[in-house]
């Protein structure tokens, strides 16, 4: 699947999601110049072995904001959650970046530069410096769903612990239904028969590009680190993204207020 990349794959023609090993470095260096999401296997980036049974001895006295299992946001102690996710409670903590601060000495970027070439955009001096936003954690139980939705920003996602499935596609401006309901992303329905999956289990890694639409279902109780980046200002005015980005820029500063 990986030389189909090779020949230059866009991501309308993208029919399946490549698996790539860590030790190809040509492979990988294809999808990522291509910008079609693609998983790694074997780059061992979580040589601490950080897990939910760490965090509950480490962070357990955290206050993180959470999905509680009436589906309503709350608040609630790291450990007192991960006890309750224990008893088979259904919780989703979602892009938490504090507590994802706090892990970042556990992680190296190193990897991800050099699949980037050491690029750092001007987006990204705002996404890392001014919003404070690098690391993300994920943490959900099993039966959890979300919605089908996508980012300015792209994506490295480090699955640490548990199974989940990512369902995948992208879509033109036109094709987006919900082009405005909510003021940070883009929502669009589902659409099973146009999407692609995968499941990422530990150890893999997942390279998610800006402006792909994805949901994932939890197959287990799946932690998950996102190194969260921007791409190159060139990425954002290819002519299938750039109606995309220059909408987000006029429309979405509305939304927010």
């Amino acid at each position: 699947m990986v030389s189909a990349a090779r020949r230059a794959i866009t991501p309308t023609r993208l029919t399946q999601i490549p698996y790539v090993s860590a030790n190809d470095e040509a492979g990988i260096e294809s999808c990522f110049e291509a910008k079609i999401p693609f998983v790694i296997h074997g780059a061992q980036l979580n040589p601490h072995a950080v897990s939910c049974r760490q965090l509950n001895a480490d962070y357990g006295d955290l206050t993180v904001s959470c999905f509680n299992p009436d589906y309503e946001s709350d608040r609630i102690n790291l450990g007192e959650m991960l006890e309750r996710i224990k008893k088979g409670e259904k919780f989703r903590l979602r892009a938490d970046v504090e507590l994802g601060r706090r892990l970042e000495r556990f992680f190296s970027i190193e990897f991800f530069q050099k699949i980037r070439r050491y690029k750092r955009s001007v987006m990204d001096m705002i996404l890392h410096t001014f919003a404070g936003k690098k690391w993300a954690v994920f943490l959900s139980t099993p039966g959890c769903k979300m919605s089908n939705h996508a980012h300015i920003n792209s994506t490295f996602v480090i699955q640490l612990e548990g199974e989940k499935t990512w369902h995948l596609d992208f879509r033109q401006l036109k094709d987006i239904e919900h082009k405005d309901l909510y003021p940070y992303d883009f929502l669009a329905e589902k659409r099973p028969d146009q999407e692609m999956c995968i499941t990422m289990r530990p150890g893999d890694v997942l390279y998610l590009p800006a402006y792909w639409f994805h949901y994932t279902d939890t197959d287990s109780v799946s932690l998950s680190m996102h190194y969260i980046f921007a791409e190159s200002m060139f990425y954002y005015f290819r002519k299938k993204i750039f109606p995309l980005f220059v909408y987000e820029l006029v429309r979405r500063p509305l939304g927010m207020l």
